[in-house]
């Protein structure tokens, strides 16, 4: 074969990824005159923050800080100069839509959230208004227990003032989550009260293990500095349902709980592994054979 056909596939593949990752997200004119309807004001930035913080910093990293996700095309972050360029009404479109490796966020953050995302996007457009200031993190301490009976979390939170005296955390954000292998997920949230008390109940749909155990974390956004607190086998959340495949220590030949195409693949994937075993054998025999000769 000659060897420059076999740069053609090489070519047309490069020649394709660079004409995906050089497209130009054009947005509508209409869609990007869209005016924010969302007032831009610290409650609502901070409510973006908090959007923010759980369904874009993975991905864009911390503004300012430009440490994205090493993905391809690299997140732009929010600070910068090119996200800047993005009318509000283009910045709620992408949001909205997605596009490549960015997902669509339609489906799971609601129009006004979305339109507080971009609130919280403009708070760092250079020249503009700025309502939310990194600050240092207030040092604060956490206390929290499980009432199994009600379902239900009791939290006390609490800052430290002067003389590192701590007094009641008022109307402080409280995240509820369920410690799993591969991180945390949150379930919920509530706010302490003039007491700096708060109490959440767990949602019956909460899944827990086998058991019904839930491991709860619970923890201050990042305003606050406190060590979260972790309530482990708390028996609050609804049982997780386990398919067994194996019953009573039957071989998958003889299990009714097997599906037929699991059975069928794992037949030809071990009637392939002997003949390919089998042909290797067959070639080896036939090496010695030969050099004999």
């Amino acid at each position: 074969m000659n060897r420059k056909w076999s740069y053609i596939p090489v070519v047309l593949l490069m020649s394709c990824a660079h004409l995906v990752l050089g497209q130009d997200w054009v947005i509508p004119e209409a869609e990007s005159a869209v005016s924010n309807p969302s007032p831009y004001t610290l409650d609502n930035v901070k409510a973006g923050k908090d959007l923010y913080t759980v369904n874009c910093k993975s991905c864009h990293g911390d503004p300012g800080k430009n440490n994205p996700l090493g993905l391809i095309p690299i997140p732009v972050d929010v600070a910068s100069d090119k996200m800047h360029l993005n009318s509000e009404g283009a910045l709620f479109y992408k949001i909205t839509n997605g596009k490549g490796i960015m997902p669509p966020f339609e489906g799971s953050i609601s129009e006004d959230d979305r339109w507080k995302l971009v609130n919280f996007i403009q708070n760092f457009k250079p020249g503009g208004e700025v309502l939310l200031v990194d600050a240092p993190a207030v040092k604060a301490k956490l206390l929290a227990s499980v009432n199994e009976q009600n379902s239900t979390v009791e939290i006390l939170a609490e800052t430290e003032g002067e003389n590192s005296a701590f007094t009641s955390l008022v109307n402080a954000p409280v995240i509820i989550s369920s410690k799993k292998a591969f991180g945390n997920i949150e379930i919920g949230r509530t706010t302490t009260n003039e007491n700096g008390r708060a109490e959440y109940v767990i949602p019956a749909d909460a899944i827990g293990d086998e058991e019904g155990y839930l491991n709860i974390v619970v923890s201050l956004n990042d305003d606050y500095e406190a060590k979260e607190v972790y309530l482990e086998k708390a028996r609050v959340g609804k049982m997780k349902e386990v398919p067994k495949l194996i019953k009573s220590e039957v071989l998958w030949s003889t299990n009714d709980n097997v599906s037929l195409w699991l059975l069928l693949s794992y037949i030809m994937f071990a009637g392939g592994a002997w003949a390919v075993i089998g042909y290797v054998i067959y070639q080896v025999i036939k090496i010695r054979k030969y050099s004999k000769l």
